[in-house]
C-alpha cells in the first residue's frame, strides 16, 4: 500500500500525531474521507494513538441523514466510537455566504466534540489538489503570501495527513481497498467558486502545465516557510509594542516598523482583543495602518481601533480629556508641576534661561498679578496680520504638526484676557520686555514633562 506508508511517512515527519495521542477524524462520507478514515485505523497500533469519529449534517439535501447513519455504520466496522452532529446550515446562512458559515458550524462542532472526549487533534482529509485549489482560490480573490501559503499540515488542534497525496493516489488506494462511500452531488455545482476552480480552472491550467497540481504545492511550501519567518518577527515586534494596560501598540515603534510587519502586528493585536474566531479583511487592516490621529475604525468582534498617539482598541473610543483649570503663576525658582498637563514652569525676577528643553517669555515684573494659565477652547485665536487680524490656535497647531490629544494639556499664557503667549509655537511681542539691568523683569519658561 503506497499511499499507507507515504502518509505514515508524512505522519512522523511533521508530527502530527505522536504515542499517546487521541485523534477525532473528521468524516462526511465522501471519497477522500473514507480513505482518511480507513489509513489512521490501520496506523493506530502501528503508532499507537486512540482513533474516534465525528460526522455532522449540513441538513442541506435530503439524502445527508443517510450519509449519517453511513458514517456511523463504517466507525461500527472498525470499532470506533462516532459522534455526530449537525444543523439547519441552509437557516443560519440566510443572507450569508452558505459555504462560510457551513465551515463554521462544521468546525465548532468538531472542536466540541474534542473538548468533550478530551481529544489533542482534528484530522481532516484536504489533499494536494485541495491545496492547490485553496491557493488559486485565494490568488483570484487577491492575496499576500499568507494566502497563498494556503494550508498547512497543522493548524491549531486541525491536522491533515493526506496534504502530500494526489487525488489518483487516493482513487488507487480506494480501489485496492474496495472502500465504498457516498458521492455528495454539490460538489459538481458551478455556482460555488471552488467548485468551478476545480472543475473548469485546473484542467485548463493543466493544458499549459500537465504538472500544475505539484506546482502549486510547492509554491504553497515555499510561501509557507517565509510567512512563518515573517510572522516569528511580527510575535517578536508584538511582544515588544503591546501596552497591556492600556491595550495598544506603541504608536512611535510602530510607525518604524516595515509595512508588511505593521500589517502582522496588528493582526495580532486584534486577535488578542476580539478573538481568534473573528478575522479580519485586508481592506480593514489596511485601513487599520493608515489611521491618522483621533481617527477610529470599526472592526469585526464590537471592537474598535483608533490613533491616539498610539494604537487603541476598545469596545468605544474613549474621549478626550479636558482640563477647565485656570492657573495662577507664582513665583517659582524650580520647575513646578502645572496640574495634570504634562507640563511644568518657573518664574523668576531678572533671570536667565538656562534649560535648552524650555521655551520662555520675558515680561514686566507687574503683569504678573494679570497673568494665568489654560488650556485651549475651541474658538480661541491670536492676533496676525492677515486679512482678518486674527489666527485660529488650531491652524497653529495643525501647522506645527501638533495631535489633538496633546493639543487638549498645552499651556497657553494670557494677560487678562488675551493670549500672549504658546511655548514653542507663538508669542506676542508686544507684551514682552527687553532684559537688562535697569529693567525689573519677570522671566517665565515651559517644558514639556
Amino acid at each position: 500500500m503506497v499511499l499507507l506508508q507515504k502518509t505514515r511517512q508524512y505522519i512522523i515527519e511533521q508530527q502530527l500525531i505522536e504515542v499517546g495521542d487521541k485523534v477525532l477524524v473528521a468524516v462526511s462520507a465522501g471519497k477522500d474521507s473514507c480513505v482518511l478514515l480507513d489509513i489512521l485505523s490501520r496506523l493506530r497500533d502501528d503508532i499507537s494513538f486512540e482513533l474516534a469519529v465525528a460526522h455532522f449534517d449540513h441538513q442541506l439535501r435530503p439524502q445527508s441523514a443517510a450519509e449519517g447513519d453511513f458514517v456511523e455504520h463504517l466507525a461500527d466496522i472498525y470499532g470506533i466510537r462516532c459522534y455526530r452532529g449537525g444543523d439547519d446550515i441552509g437557516k443560519l446562512a440566510q443572507g450569508k455566504n452558505l459555504q462560510q458559515v457551513a465551515r463554521q458550524q462544521r468546525y465548532a462542532f468538531l472542536k466540541r466534540t474534542v473538548n468533550m472526549i478530551g481529544a489533542g487533534k482534528i484530522a481532516v482529509a484536504h489533499h494536494a489538489q485541495d491545496q492547490a485549489e485553496t491557493l488559486l482560490l485565494h490568488l483570484l480573490r487577491g492575496s499576500g503570501i499568507e494566502g497563498l501559503a494556503a494550508m498547512s499540515p497543522e493548524e491549531g488542534m486541525v491536522i491533515r495527513p493526506l496534504l502530500m497525496a494526489y487525488p489518483q493516489e487516493i482513487e488507487d488506494y480506494r480501489a485496492e481497498r474496495k472502500l465504498t462511500f457516498c458521492q455528495d452531488e454539490s460538489n459538481f455545482s458551478e455556482k460555488y467558486l471552488r467548485n468551478k476552480i476545480r472543475l473548469r480552472l485546473l484542467p485548463q491550467l493543466l493544458v499549459y502545465n500537465p504538472n500544475i497540481i505539484e506546482s502549486l504545492n510547492f509554491t504553497a511550501d515555499i510561501c509557507r516557510e517565509d510567512n512563518s519567518f515573517l510572522d516569528e518577527l511580527a510575535e517578536i515586534e508584538f511582544a515588544q509594542l503591546w501596552l497591556d494596560q492600556k491595550m495598544a501598540i506603541s504608536g512611535v515603534a510602530f510607525d518604524h516598523l516595515p509595512h508588511s510587519l505593521k500589517r502582522r502586528v496588528l493582526r495580532k493585536a486584534f486577535c488578542l482583543v476580539a478573538g481568534d474566531n473573528q478575522e479580519l479583511s485586508y481592506e480593514q487592516t489596511l485601513a487599520m495602518t493608515q489611521l491618522k490621529e483621533e481617527q477610529s475604525l470599526s472592526l469585526p468582534g464590537g471592537v474598535v481601533v483608533y490613533r491616539r498617539q498610539d494604537i487603541c482598541f476598545a469596545e468605544q473610543k474613549t474621549p478626550l480629556v479636558t482640563h477647565d483649570q485656570i492657573i495662577k503663576p507664582c513665583m517659582q525658582t524650580q520647575f513646578t508641576v502645572l496640574a495634570d498637563w504634562g507640563w511644568s514652569y518657573t518664574a523668576v525676577a531678572n533671570g536667565n534661561k538656562t534649560d535648552i528643553n524650555c521655551d520662555s517669555i520675558r515680561l514686566p515684573l507687574e503683569y504678573l498679578a494679570d497673568l494665568s494659565f489654560r488650556c485651549r477652547h475651541d474658538g480661541d485665536a491670536v492676533p496676525s496680520q492677515g486679512k482678518k487680524n486674527k489666527r485660529k490656535l488650531k491652524e497653529i497647531f495643525i501647522d506645527a504638526k501638533i495631535p489633538p490629544y496633546l493639543r487638549i494639556s498645552w499651556p497657553l499664557l494670557l494677560y487678562k484676557d488675551q493670549i500672549i503667549w504658546v511655548p514653542f509655537l507663538y508669542k506676542n511681542n508686544n507684551f514682552t520686555v527687553l532684559h537688562n539691568k535697569d529693567q525689573n523683569g519677570l522671566l517665565l519658561s515651559l517644558k514639556k514633562i
